[in-house]
C-alpha cells in the first residue's frame, strides 16, 4: 500500500470515528410518533425499555431459568477451563462476568418484543399529562421529591445497611443505567393520571356496603363474625321537656296505636304523617350490638315490617321500625374500610381504562 493510501485509509478510519456516533445519536433521538404535538423519541423508548428491565418479574424469571439451564453450565465450565482461576476471588469476578453476559443476552431477547408495548405506554402518558396539565392538577416537583423519599427510604444502602435517600436511589439507578429523570416522568404520569380519573369521576364512584359485604363474605377471614344486622327506620314523636304527665300519657297512646297499625315500612311514612309533631328518619343498615342491651332485645323481638315498643328519651317518644334482617360478615372498621377503597379503586380504574380511551381516539397521533 502506497503512502497515499496509507494516509487516505487512516483519514477514512478517523473520519468514522466522528461521523458514526453523531449517526447513532441522531438515531437514537429520531422522533418515533407524535402526540398532540409532543415527540417521543428512540431515545425515550429506549429508556423506558431499561426501566422496564430492571423492574420486570418476567426479565428475572428469564435470566433464572436460563443461568440453571444446561447450556449455562456447560458455557461456565469452558470459561473455567480457558481463564484457570486461582482463587475464590478470581472465580467469583469470572462467573461475575458470566452473569453480565448471559443477563444481556436475556435482555437483547426480550428488547424487540417490549418496543411496540412500550411505544403504546409512553402514547398513553403523554395524553394523560396532557389532562393532567389542562386541568392543573399534575404532581409538582415537591411532591415527586417527597414521593421518591419514600420510595428511597424502603430500600436499604448495601453498605450501611440505612434506607436509602433519594440521592443514593437516584445513584442506584444511575449505576442499572436507568436515568433518575425517567424514573421521575413515569410516576409524574402515573400520580397525576390517579388525580385526573378522581376529579373527573368522584361523584360517580360510591360504594355501598352491600358490596363491601359481598367481598367480605367471599373472603376466608375468621377474624370477620356472621353478625345480625337490621335495616331501620326510627319514628319519633315530639315532646317538650316540660310535658304534663297527662300530655306523656296521651303521647305514648299514640305511639303504641302506630305499632299497632303498622305492619310493613311500606306504609310507615304515610302512617306518621298522621301524628301530629311526629318524624320519620332512615337509619340505614346498622349491627344489633351498635345498640344497648334493652333495644337489642326489642330489635330481637320485633317482627320485620313492625315497631319497636315506645320508649321515652329527652327528644320526645322513639320507636323504631325494623324493615328487614340479615346476617352479614362484619369486620372491624379498619377492615372494611380497606375493603371499600379496593373496591372503589376497581371502580376507578374501570373507567379510567375507558376514558383514556376515549382520550386517545380524540388526540392527534401520528407515528413514523
Amino acid at each position: 500500500m502506497t503512502r497515499k493510501n496509507k494516509h487516505y485509509s487512516g483519514f477514512l478510519l478517523l473520519l468514522s470515528a466522528l461521523v458514526l456516533p453523531v449517526l447513532v445519536q441522531a438515531q437514537n433521538m429520531s422522533i418515533v410518533a407524535v402526540v398532540n404535538d409532543e415527540p417521543i423519541s428512540n431515545h425515550d423508548i429506549d429508556m423506558r425499555i431499561r426501566l422496564y428491565l430492571a423492574n420486570s418479574k418476567e426479565m428475572r424469571s428469564r435470566l433464572k431459568k436460563k443461568l440453571m439451564s444446561e447450556q449455562t453450565q456447560k458455557r461456565w465450565r469452558k470459561m473455567v477451563e480457558e481463564y484457570q482461576p486461582q482463587s475464590r476471588e478470581e472465580a467469583k469476578k469470572l462467573q461475575g462476568k458470566l452473569i453480565k453476559r448471559i443477563r444481556a443476552e436475556v435482555e437483547a431477547s426480550m428488547k424487540g418484543g417490549l418496543r411496540k408495548k412500550i411505544l403504546k405506554e409512553l402514547v398513553s402518558e403523554r395524553i394523560q399529562m396532557q389532562q393532567a396539565n389542562k386541568l392543573g392538577v399534575a404532581l409538582s416537583d415537591e411532591e415527586l421529591d417527597a414521593r421518591l423519599d419514600r420510595i428511597a427510604a424502603r430500600n436499604k444502602n448495601r453498605k450501611t445497611g440505612k434506607p436509602m435517600t433519594r440521592q443514593e436511589f437516584s445513584r442506584s439507578l444511575s449505576r442499572m443505567g436507568i436515568p433518575i429523570r425517567e424514573f421521575r416522568n413515569r410516576m409524574k404520569a402515573k400520580g397525576s393520571w390517579v388525580r385526573v380519573v378522581r376529579r373527573k369521576f368522584q361523584y360517580q364512584v360510591n360504594i355501598g356496603d352491600k358490596e363491601v359485604d359481598r367481598l367480605l363474605n367471599n373472603q376466608d377471614d375468621t377474624k370477620s363474625k356472621l353478625k345480625t344486622v337490621y335495616k331501620l327506620q326510627r319514628v319519633r314523636l315530639a315532646l317538650a321537656s316540660s310535658a304534663s304527665e297527662a300530655t306523656k300519657v296521651a303521647r305514648l297512646m299514640k305511639a303504641e296505636h302506630l305499632r299497632q297499625i303498622v305492619t310493613s315500612c311500606k306504609h310507615l311514612k304515610k302512617a306518621v304523617g298522621r301524628i301530629d309533631g311526629s318524624t320519620l328518619k332512615s337509619l340505614g343498615t346498622k349491627p344489633a350490638d351498635s345498640f344497648p342491651h334493652t333495644m337489642r332485645t326489642y330489635l330481637t323481638h320485633t317482627k320485620d315490617g313492625h315497631l319497636t315498643p315506645a320508649t321515652l328519651t329527652s327528644s320526645g317518644i322513639e320507636l323504631y321500625a325494623v324493615c328487614n334482617r340479615k346476617q352479614r360478615r362484619i369486620a372491624d372498621q379498619n377492615k372494611r374500610k380497606a375493603v371499600k377503597e379496593k373496591l372503589r379503586q376497581q371502580e376507578f380504574e374501570v373507567l379510567a381504562r375507558r376514558y383514556l380511551q376515549d382520550l386517545t381516539n380524540e388526540a392527534s397521533i401520528e407515528y413514523r
